[in-house]
């Protein structure tokens, strides 16, 4: 069942299903919406209860110009939080919603039970990650969502997937290319001045699910591998046939991995 809050200036969009006494949050990544998540929790709604969240100008959230920053969008995470009465919960993100988790996870910890990092990273961009992040803001903004929807999808599978799955990459194009280009531009630049996490994993002692691509080009296997020796608690889960999207490229792996991390 979808549902909405209001929130600030905004409308947050979110979907609540499931069974069970443990609640988890899924956040979607860049340009997605929560329909990525469509397939993937159908098996963990008997023993779960889940909430996909769309993010501040994806799906059916409608943009604000206060969700400028990844902490701005971790407030509209609490604020559907409080709204469903939820006290402590586990958060999964993937891609971009792992840096919102994180952002979430360092304001509101106390509402954790653990954070799932699915193909995402603690670590912040490097310079020439953040100049390709302003690159990304201009080009949508100066070509569209569409164009640049059949730019970027393509590049998050593997070759051989991509080539045999081109009805999916389609159907992800198509929802991508009717979201607000300022709000695709917002969140690449959000991406680019997010701040390193790695104290954060460091030290937390929540535990940790990280959920890795071995073809993963937009997270790089190596740096994934640096990131896992972080935390205190961690469950890793290695896609050996994955790049930046195993909800798809390997569903049953990935969904096992959720399962196991939100019921051990």
């Amino acid at each position: 069942m979808e549902k909405n809050i209001h929130h600030l200036q905004s409308k947050i969009n979110y979907s609540f299903t499931g069974n069970g006494e443990k609640i988890l949050v899924l956040l979607h990544g860049f340009c997605e919406d929560l329909n990525v998540w469509n397939e993937f929790i159908v098996p963990l709604e008997k023993d779960i209860r889940i909430i996909c969240i769309d993010l501040p100008g994806f799906g059916k959230s409608l943009p604000g110009t206060e969700h400028t920053t990844l902490e701005h969008i971790a407030d509209a995470i609490e604020a559907v939080l409080i709204s469903e009465q939820i006290e402590k919960c586990f958060v999964v993100g993937h891609s971009m919603g792992g840096y919102v988790a994180l952002a979430f996870a360092e304001k509101y910890s106390d509402r954790l039970c653990g954070i799932g990092l699915f193909h995402s990273s603690c670590f912040q961009d490097d310079d020439q990650k953040k100049q390709n992040r302003k690159k990304v803001a201009e080009f949508v903004l100066s070509n569209g969502s569409k164009v640049f929807a059949h730019e970027l999808f393509p590049t998050l599978f593997t070759n051989e997937f991509a080539a045999n799955n081109k009805l999916l990459i389609q159907s992800l194009e198509d929802r991508a290319a009717v979201f607000p280009a300022s709000a695709i531009a917002n969140g690449s630049l959000a991406m680019g001045n997010r701040k390193d996490k790695t104290s954060f994993l460091s030290t937390t002692s929540l535990p940790i699910l990280m959920i890795i691509g071995k073809h993963d080009l937009a997270i790089p296997f190596e740096k994934s591998l640096m990131m896992s020796h972080l935390p205190a608690s961690a469950q890793i889960c290695l896609l050996q046939h994955s790049a930046h999207m195993g909800m798809f490229e390997e569903p049953e792996k990935s969904k096992q991995a959720v399962l196991n991390f939100v019921l051990s």
